[in-house]
């Protein structure tokens, strides 16, 4: 047991979540949507002549995958992992990006403290498929000396 490499995995963890945080935010005040694809397929196990634990391996991979996930889910994406069929991905992202509807609208909510808005989308006609992000952040208010 290793202590400090326990500790700065936690931290690596840590930034990893707060750079994808930030990385979201910024896309989605850019109306910016990630398709994330991960070139390597299915993922079965390490290889064969590299001695890799196999927990170590599968707690690489979900890290990996996750953060793909994190990325596409929060910009209104899709993760492509776990999937060596890159053509229906590849179509699929192509149908989502060639047909939509842009939406606007002005907040009812006044209060500049509440950053972080949730959005909902709906529809009345049945049969239709809605992709949406699900919230977004206000920028930070500029820090006056």
């Amino acid at each position: 047991y290793d202590p400090f490499t326990r500790q700065s995995n936690q931290f690596a963890d840590a930034d990893l979540a707060r750079e994808l945080s930030e990385l979201t935010r910024a896309a989605n005040r850019a109306n910016a949507t990630f398709y994330t694809i991960d070139p390597r397929g299915l993922v079965a196990g390490s290889d064969i002549d590299e001695q890799v634990d196999p927990v170590e391996w599968q707690n690489f991979v979900r890290k990996t995958q996750d953060s793909l996930r994190s990325i596409a889910e929060e910009t209104g994406g899709v993760a492509v992992v776990n999937s060596n069929d890159f053509d229906k991905a590849l179509k699929r992202i192509d149908a989502e990006t060639s047909d939509y509807y842009v939406v606007g609208y002005y907040s009812s909510n006044p209060d500049p403290l509440k950053r972080t808005r949730k959005i909902e989308v709906k529809v009345k006609r049945e049969g239709l498929n809605v992709w949406s992000r699900t919230s977004y952040t206000l920028r930070q208010p500029p820090q006056t000396r």
